[in-house]
């Protein structure tokens, strides 16, 4: 062999061995954080990020080619787009309440018009202040819902809403990305430029409409004949980036190529394969994105301009919640949920990295708003579990407070007062707390045997649902003292709690004791390790899902194995037993405290 190439191949092997060396030590330390976050209940964006920032260039200098690692990053983003792509509903899209399309529209909106108004006192161009409200606009969906569930507020009201927005802004992303990316220093302005990305947008959409309508369920089809996973993996995966290709000789990001071939071939019956085929993969990459980011972050910077950045996160925190709760109240809901929901939704997301990095690579904006937001967005997500404990106190607070239990603007479209005080003299009565599935069943039942009801919701279709079955029902937070007052609570019989929500379960529990301590009161739990809690808060009775699920799995699957009565009833009872020790303990604590 020539040496030439032979000193070519020893280079090329030499460059391998380094991207490989390179690849590995970011595959470990993403592994090694995400199984000590997860184990901490922390979420694991927020250990890439700092993983980054450790064995990167300005830290441990583990990593010294950063460009290289963001090549392999872009891939990442693209399979990530991919997998939305096919995740995505337009059925989840019709099924989004007025306070995901108008509260997630209002607050994107007014964000963005905001963050650009500000941008303009401070002279920066109307491009910059497009981007910067746009990236702040953004809020961390991974990481509010991880809380939200580990905290069991999933399904509580302000839950059920940062959901919503959350959702709207996952929508909104894919826009606002082709927005950034058309927003070059040279382009004419905003307007055009977003004329010009829509454009070539509705082209190129146009194109995958007639591929998605005409030609891609039958090539799935053939390649599916083949029975061969592999070859229908390749051909995925072909898709995939001949779409990212396309896209960018259409002028657009390749993410978005991705994207719309992800949607594209979630229209097809092959689409649930397809993701699982996929999204291993994406993990792996999606991981690798975040620890770049945190490569490029600068704590020299940070600590330089700490000043300017601990402003700037200010502003973004306030900008956001501010923006978010009178979003949320202007449709209709509570001070109190609308105050919970804008603190929970004040940090800078995840889909804002991509936002700032389309910004950077199409020197949309300077390298020093890059890095002075880069900073911020970092702060705002290592600040989410301060905002989550903020939110109890908040909610704590409104208890306490009358009037933060009346909607400000009154119930979103209905014209009449279903929050009027219930005049009715229904000594006796039961308060029911909550028409969902469970109440609706329950309330039926008290009706049709003339039981005095009142019932308390939030939602204002049930609230219409409840009102046209003939029940008492008043708009309002049960949580709060003076609409349980107008309930009839110093009268009461019961007061039945029928959604799963500990933490407003846990207010509601407190108002009641503190006004009439001699109701019987009954509530509803999701989870076993909540019953002793709900106990030591004085609750008569507690209706376990786990333990009911338990009791009905072991009874229809015994009864498949021909046991007699006698047997099951034996494991019955061995299950209900441990509840009853779980509440004798509770009230043995109860007693003694």
């Amino acid at each position: 062999m020539p040496a030439g190439g032979s000193k070519a191949g020893i280079i090329l092997a030499v460059h391998t061995y380094s991207f490989f060396n390179e690849f590995l030590i970011i595959l470990v330390v993403a592994t090694v954080v995400a199984l000590t976050f997860e184990r901490f209940k922390l979420p694991t964006v927020l250990g890439y990020l700092l993983a980054g920032v450790v064995i990167g260039p300005r830290g441990l200098v583990l990593i010294s080619d950063v460009e290289r690692i963001r090549s392999l990053a872009e891939l990442g983003v693209i399979l990530l787009m991919l997998t939305i792509g096919i995740e995505f509903s337009f059925e989840r899209l019709r099924g989004l309440k007025k306070i995901a399309v108008l509260g997630g529209g209002a607050q994107l909106l007014v964000s963005v018009i905001l963050v650009s108004f500000l941008a303009g006192i401070l002279r920066l161009s109307v491009t910059q202040g497009f981007v910067l409200g746009s990236v702040i606009a953004l809020s961390s969906t991974a990481i509010v819902l991880k809380y939200l569930i580990e905290r069991g507020e999933l399904d509580s009201q302000h839950g059920r809403i940062a959901v919503a927005i959350l959702v709207f802004q996952d929508l909104a992303f894919v826009p606002l990305l082709i927005a950034v990316q058309a927003l070059t220093p040279g382009s004419e302005g905003v307007g055009p430029a977003l004329l010009s990305a829509g454009i070539k947008a509705g082209l190129f959409i146009g194109l995958f409409w007639f591929l998605s309508r005409f030609v891609i369920e039958r090539f799935l089809h053939w390649v599916a004949e083949t029975r061969n996973r592999e070859v229908f993996f390749l051909c995925t995966v072909v898709l995939c980036f001949g779409a990212a290709w396309l896209s960018a000789a259409f002028g657009l990001s390749m993410a978005i190529g991705a994207f719309f071939a992800g949607l594209m071939l979630a229209n097809t019956k092959y689409s649930h394969q397809i993701a699982g085929e996929i999204v291993p993969f994406r993990h792996v990459f999606v991981s690798l994105f975040f620890v770049s980011i945190g490569l490029l972050f600068d704590p020299n910077f940070l600590l330089t301009h700490f000043g300017l950045i601990l402003l700037i996160v200010g502003l973004v925190l306030t900008v956001n919640f501010v923006v978010t709760s009178l979003v949320v109240i202007s449709v209709g809901y509570l001070p109190r949920v609308a105050l919970m929901s804008g603190l929970i939704l004040a940090q800078i997301g995840e889909f804002s990295f991509l936002l700032l990095e389309a910004a950077r690579a199409s020197n949309a904006i300077e390298p020093f708003l890059y890095q002075i937001f880069l900073s911020a967005a970092f702060l705002t997500i290592f600040a989410t579990p301060f905002l989550f404990a903020a939110s109890t106190r908040v909610a704590a607070f409104c208890e306490r407070v009358p009037f933060l239990g009346k909607p400000v603007f009154g119930m979103l479209g209905k014209d009449t007062d279903l929050a009027a005080v219930d005049r009715s003299p229904l000594q006796g009565r039961v308060i029911l707390c909550g028409y969902g599935i469970a109440g609706r069943d329950l309330a039926e039942s008290l009706l049709k045997e003339n039981v005095p009801l009142v019932i308390l919701e939030m939602n204002p279709k049930n609230v219409s649902d409840a009102a046209n079955s003939g029940a008492h029902v008043i708009y309002g937070d049960a949580a709060n003292e003076n609409i349980m007052k107008k309930a009839g609570i110093h009268s009461a019989r019961a007061v039945v709690v029928s959604f799963g929500d500990m933490m407003g379960m846990g207010q509601i529990v407190r108002v009641v004791q503190r006004l009439n301590p001699k109701t019987f009161l009954i509530v509803r739990s999701r989870f076993e390790r909540d019953v002793s809690h709900l106990y030591e808060l004085g609750v008569d009775m507690v209706v376990m899902e786990e333990l009911e699920v338990s009791l009905e799995l072991n009874r229809l699957l015994l009864n498949t194995f021909k046991l007699s009565d006698k047997q099951i009833e034996e494991h019955l009872s061995r299950i209900r037993s441990r509840k009853e020790l779980l509440v004798e303990q509770a009230i043995f604590r109860r007693l003694i405290d």
